[in-house]
């Protein structure tokens, strides 16, 4: 077994040569497994995910971080962050941000302690602009909800350093897929990459009613079915052109912000990359719930 050096929050494995440095700011020479991990998108539902014990997606989420327990790091892209072009938060204690209104007061004073990591962010930075994509650095942007709520499901310490790399506001499919590709190489830095968004996500569609109690209506079901088989097949051209060839799109994604997660998870899993469903439910009637793993 490696030996383990813990530096504040982290913990690294030293490992034989092909390993990769991490952090240098730090003044550490810190080595981490050269295997590649999966990428995953989840759907992370209303922010009162966290605090609705026995919902399917929440009680899913508590235990995703089992998954993957030896990480180093989280890269998050989130649909609540929308911005012209890439943007990362290199900040080194990222703030809580409560991005929305009219819930139940409790949710305004949820913290998640997670640190960033500005060397982090230039990093995922310094791969997307040498693909010709310009990326910028925001030095002041906290985790929005898209961030903490899946996180301080999974990995409610928060002992993980975490960066947000935006989604952008022409929300075109091919060129988020393409995003995913240049931050490919993290995946052998023992970075995890999330996509946190909505499989099914019909807000903003006046015709669809949600809520608790409310049923999932046929169409929701035929685009999640559409989803499930695409993703799973790896079927890149399908899902590039997903507003044509899905079923009902135009309800299950009516502005596909919390859709364009989902393509940054798959582009960094590699071209030839397949999904796994690691998580279906329904939340609120129409809300689809699923989550992929990439590989």
């Amino acid at each position: 077994m490696p030996a383990v050096k813990k530096t504040g929050a982290l913990a690294y494995r030293k490992l034989a040569a092909g390993s990769m440095v991490f952090f240098p700011s730090r003044g550490e020479v810190c080595f981490m497994a050269p295997d590649r991990l999966p990428s995953i998108f989840v759907s992370h539902g209303a922010p009162t995910l966290p605090i609705e014990p026995g919902v399917a997606a929440r009680e899913f989420l508590a235990g995703l971080g089992m998954r993957y327990p030896d990480i180093t790091a989280v890269l998050c892209i989130s649909a609540h962050w929308n911005t012209p072009q890439p943007s990362v938060n290199a900040v080194m204690h990222p703030a809580t941000i409560h991005d929305f209104s009219g819930f139940p007061s409790e949710l305004y004073d949820i913290q998640y302690p997670a640190p960033g990591s500005p060397d982090l962010a230039q990093q995922v930075a310094g791969l997307i602009t040498a693909e010709g994509i310009p990326c910028d650095k925001d030095t002041r942007r906290g985790f929005d909800h898209g961030a903490w709520v899946p996180l301080m499901l999974m990995y409610p310490d928060a002992r993980f350093p975490v960066v947000q790399l935006s989604i952008q506001g022409h929300l075109d499919p091919a060129r988020h897929l393409a995003l995913g590709n240049a931050i490919a190489p993290l995946r052998t830095r023992g970075v995890l990459v999330i996509g946190s968004g909505g499989a099914v996500h019909p807000l903003g569609d006046p015709a669809v009613a949600l809520g608790e109690g409310m049923p999932t209506d046929a169409w929701a079901v035929a685009f999640n079915n559409w989803l499930n088989h695409a993703v799973t097949a790896g079927d890149r051209e399908s899902l590039v052109h997903y507003r044509e060839r899905a079923p009902s799109a135009i309800h299950a994604q009516p502005y596909p912000d919390h859709f364009m997660p989902l393509f940054v998870a798959l582009g960094a899993a590699g071209p030839a990359a397949k999904g796994t469903i690691i998580h279906q439910s329904w939340y609120w009637g129409n809300l689809g719930m699923g989550a992929y793993e990439f590989r």
